[in-house]
């Protein structure tokens, strides 16, 4: 490990990530170790090291981590991929299916209430009425 002027412009250890591809953790994983150059700062709270401490590392492990030389990490990648692959017809086809099932589904919910509720109200009691000879008027309800 190089040991660190104070007059060197330190980065964080989230620059230096954006930088190499590491994270953050492991590059502060790396200073403990003495693989990378750096130091403790804030009341030996924070890690901070330099861009050229990072570049350094970088040339003489010959490795990257997850973002690779870009700086993209896979999931950018990934979005950027379906983006470049899907088209806006796909997505508002999609779209569409899914609302015409939601109203089938709707539809098919509002036929089986109409069913079971109209079958009771279609079934209402009927009223007979009998006149008797002596004028007086009765009546019964058959189901």
């Amino acid at each position: 490990m190089t040991d660190l002027k104070d007059n060197t412009q330190y980065i964080t250890l989230k620059e230096a990530s954006k930088l190499s591809g590491y994270s953050p953790d492991y590059l502060g994983q790396l200073i403990r170790k003495g693989k990378l150059a750096g130091k403790q700062v804030y009341l030996n709270v924070a890690w901070m090291t330099t861009e050229g401490a990072v570049r350094e590392y970088l040339e003489n492990n010959k490795t990257a981590g997850t973002r690779g030389i870009l700086g993209i990490t896979f999931r950018e990648r990934m979005r950027r991929w379906t983006i470049a692959h899907t088209s806006g017809d796909q997505i508002i086809r999609a779209a569409e299916r899914i609302i015409y099932t939601v109203i089938a589904i709707l539809i098919a919910f509002c036929l089986f209430l109409l069913y079971a509720f109209g079958s009771n109200l279609f079934s209402l009691p009927k009223i007979h009425t009998d006149q008797s000879p002596g004028g007086t008027v009765g009546a019964t309800i058959i189901h």
